[in-house]
C-alpha cells in the first residue's frame, strides 16, 4: 500500500495556465485599447498629446502604457503596425467575395486609413523607421493581398493590363503625399476626392 499522500499538482496545475491565460488577455485588451486611443488622438490632436494622456483617456495607468510602448516612436511604430494588421484582415475578407473590382475597394481603404494617420507617417519618416522592415511580415502579407486583388481585376478586365502590384503600392504611397500637400488629412471627404481620381488611372483606357 502506498503511503505517500496524494500529489495536488495535477489538480492545481489548471489553474496556473488559466490565470496566466487571462493575465495575457487582460494584457492584450489593455494593448488594444491603448492602439485604438492613441490613434483616435494622434488624428484627432496630433503627435504632441503625452503618454500618459493616451493612458488616461485609455482607462488604464501610465504604468501600463510605457510598459507596452517606452517611448513615443515605439507608441507610433505599434500604431501603423495595427493599421496594416487590419488591412490584411480586411484584404482577406475581400478575397472571399467574387468581386472583380475587390482592388479597389481595397486601396481605398489603405489610402483612407493612410491620411488619416499620416502624422504617424511623417513621425516615423522623421525617426527614420520603416515599417517594411520593422514589420516586414504585416507589410510583405498586405503586398500579397493586394497582388491576389490585382490578378482577379487583370482577369476580369476591371485594370489596366499594364499595371503591376508595385505600380499599385507606388500609387498608394503617392496618394498620402498627394493628401498631406493638399492639406487634406482632416477632410475624408477632399482625401477621399483626391484617392478616386488617382485609382481612376489604374481602370481600363475606354
Amino acid at each position: 500500500m502506498n503511503s505517500q499522500p496524494p500529489k495536488r499538482a495535477s489538480a492545481e496545475s489548471p489553474a496556473a495556465p488559466s490565470g496566466d491565460r487571462t493575465l495575457r488577455a487582460d494584457a492584450r485588451r489593455n494593448r488594444e485599447q491603448v492602439l485604438r486611443t492613441a490613434q483616435r488622438l494622434f488624428a484627432t490632436e496630433g503627435l504632441g498629446v503625452s503618454l500618459d494622456e493616451i493612458a488616461r483617456r485609455a482607462g488604464v495607468g501610465p504604468g501600463t502604457v510605457h510598459r507596452h510602448f517606452p517611448s513615443k516612436e515605439a507608441l507610433y511604430l505599434a500604431v501603423a503596425t495595427d493599421e496594416f494588421e487590419q488591412l490584411v484582415v480586411e484584404a482577406e475578407e475581400l478575397a472571399t467575395t467574387d468581386d472583380p473590382a475587390a482592388l479597389f475597394t481595397q486601396l481605398s481603404r489603405m489610402i483612407a486609413t493612410g491620411a488619416e494617420n499620416v502624422t504617424v507617417k511623417s513621425a516615423l519618416e522623421a525617426a527614420e523607421l520603416d515599417l517594411r522592415t520593422a514589420a516586414p511580415k504585416v507589410a510583405a502579407d498586405l503586398t500579397r493581398h493586394v497582388a491576389d486583388l490585382l490578378d482577379r481585376a487583370h482577369a476580369a478586365g476591371a485594370v489596366r493590363p499594364d499595371v503591376t502590384v508595385d505600380d499599385v503600392m507606388a500609387l498608394v504611397a503617392g496618394a498620402f503625399s498627394a493628401i498631406r500637400h493638399a492639406g487634406a488629412e482632416t477632410s475624408p471627404e477632399r482625401s477621399a476626392r483626391i484617392a478616386q481620381i488617382i485609382l481612376d488611372g489604374l481602370r481600363p483606357r475606354s
